[in-house]
C-alpha cells in the first residue's frame, strides 16, 4: 500500500504519518474508554472464546480484553499494515494473533469465531454488505457480533445479515464527545 501523507481515507486505513499520530494519541487518550468496552464485552464473552477485533488500529482493545479476560484467544485485523505494525509492538509481550485484512475479505476459515467486535470502525467500511456477510460468515451459529460506533455507523446493513440486533446508547469516559452505539447481532438461527 501507498503512503499518502495528505489523504488517510484511502480505503478507511489510517496509514503512515497518521498512523503515527493516531497511536500515540489513541494511547493517550483513549485508554479510558477502551477500558470499559473491554469490560462489556468481557462480561457477556463465553470461557475461552475466540474473539476477532476488526479494526484494531494500535491493539488498544486487545489489550484491555487480554488483561480482563486472559482466557480469551484474541486476533485482529486491520486494513493497514502501518497499524498491524503498531499492534505488534503494542501487545509484544501477549499471544495474539495480528494480521493486515480487510473486512470484505476475511482470511479466516467459516465458523472460526465465538465473537467479533469492532469498534469506531464500521463507518469506514467501503462495503458494509460484504463486510456483513464475511462477519456473518466467520461467526459461530451461536456466535455474536459487538459493534460500539458512532449513529452514522451502517447498523441497517449490518442487520439485513444478522438479523436478531439490539442496538442501546454505551455509556463510556468519552460519551460526550463521542456519542457511541452498541449494536450487538447475532447469526439467524439455522433449521435443524
Amino acid at each position: 500500500m501507498h503512503d499518502h501523507p495528505h489523504n488517510h481515507s484511502h480505503g478507511g486505513a489510517i496509514e503512515g504519518r497518521h498512523s503515527r499520530v493516531y497511536n500515540r494519541l489513541a494511547r493517550l487518550l483513549m485508554k479510558p474508554q477502551y477500558r470499559r468496552i473491554a469490560a462489556d464485552i468481557a462480561s457477556s464473552a463465553p470461557h475461552g472464546a475466540a474473539v476477532l477485533d476488526i479494526g484494531t488500529g494500535p491493539g488498544l482493545l486487545l489489550r484491555s480484553l487480554a488483561a480482563t479476560r486472559p482466557d480469551l484467544r484474541l486476533t485482529g485485523i486491520d486494513i493497514a499494515q502501518d497499524m498491524i505494525d503498531h499492534a505488534s509492538n503494542n501487545l509484544a509481550d501477549l499471544r495474539v494473533d495480528l494480521r493486515a485484512a480487510d473486512v470484505a475479505n476475511l482470511p479466516f476459515e467459516d465458523d472460526a469465531f465465538d465473537l467479533v467486535v469492532t469498534t469506531y470502525s464500521s463507518h469506514h467500511w467501503e462495503d458494509p454488505a460484504t463486510a456483513a456477510a464475511e462477519i456473518r460468515r466467520v461467526l459461530r451459529p451461536e456466535g455474536r457480533l459487538l459493534n460500539y460506533d458512532f449513529e452514522r455507523a451502517p447498523f441497517t446493513t449490518l442487520e439485513s445479515a444478522l438479523p436478531q440486533t439490539s442496538r442501546t446508547k454505551f455509556r463510556a469516559p468519552w460519551s460526550l464527545v463521542m456519542k457511541t452505539i452498541r449494536f450487538e447481532a447475532r447469526p439467524p438461527m439455522t433449521e435443524q
